[in-house]
């Protein structure tokens, strides 16, 4: 095997047993020295996530499952991105079989528009996954769209609708997750500049970005920490309004 970056952990029955002191990403375990995460904290998960997926894009490899509940946090409170092949089992309520193709059980809810559409995935429809990864950073671990039956999302994206900012999410952080669902792929930011743009706002925080969140992690199995809110709109250009005909004299 090529050696792998710490944020990486391979695929390997072998190597899963060493790996049993990993926890999911969005149920750290609680610790005497780190109890709840700031924002900060959670910034810098996503930012681990980023250096992790920048190495497999560089090496012409394309994840199709990113999402918080395949990355793993160890006692350090390093983020390691991975794919056990258990997280379909153990959150099978949000794998969901498309219309077409009922066989084959796809976490629709975090595929990027053009996946659903053709099923075809790349570097940019993971960098689709990784702004609703940030997402659910940010919300502490809600389920994303909980409003919209799964078999309706496509539908859904295609309108423009996109997910609601969090509540403590930095305006800058949020204009970046956007960029991560712009409808085109070739719009999408690389995963080096998403690196980029995410030291720079963790270099940007102020103190109250600092502080403790009175919510922490939760299981996606249970309900959002927050009250449902009006999602955004991808914005578009204005349509002209046609004009009426004059009536014939």
């Amino acid at each position: 095997l090529a050696l792998l970056p710490p944020v990486l952990v391979p695929h390997s029955g072998v190597l899963l047993e060493s790996h049993q002191d990993l926890a999911p990403l969005t149920i750290p375990t609680p610790s005497p020295s780190w109890q709840s995460p700031t924002v900060k904290d959670l910034i810098g998960f996503g930012l681990q996530v980023a250096l992790g997926m920048e190495y497999l894009a560089q090496k012409k490899f394309v994840h199709r499952d990113l999402a918080a509940r395949n990355c793993m946090l160890d006692e350090m409170f390093t983020v390691k991105v991975a794919d056990f092949g258990l997280a379909r089992d153990v959150f099978d309520k949000e794998y969901y079989s498309i219309r077409r193709h009922r066989h084959a059980k796809l976490p629709v809810k975090w595929m990027a528009l053009e996946s659903l559409q053709t099923q075809k995935f790349t570097t940019k429809s993971d960098v689709w996954s990784f702004g609703v990864l940030m997402w659910e950073l940010l919300t502490r671990g809600a389920s994303p769209y909980p409003e919209v039956d799964p078999y309706d999302i496509t539908r859904y994206l295609l309108r423009g609708r996109r997910l609601p900012q969090p509540e403590y999410c930095p305006d800058s952080l949020y204009e970046v997750m956007l960029s991560c669902w712009a409808p085109a792929p070739e719009e999408r930011p690389s995963f080096s500049i998403l690196v980029s743009e995410l030291e720079r706002i963790l270099a940007s925080l102020k103190g109250e970005h600092y502080v403790n969140l009175a919510v922490t992690y939760i299981n996606l199995e249970h309900d959002p920490p927050f009250p449902p809110m009006a999602c955004a709109r991808v914005p578009r250009p204005a349509a002209k309004r046609p004009r009426r005909a004059a009536p014939i004299s």
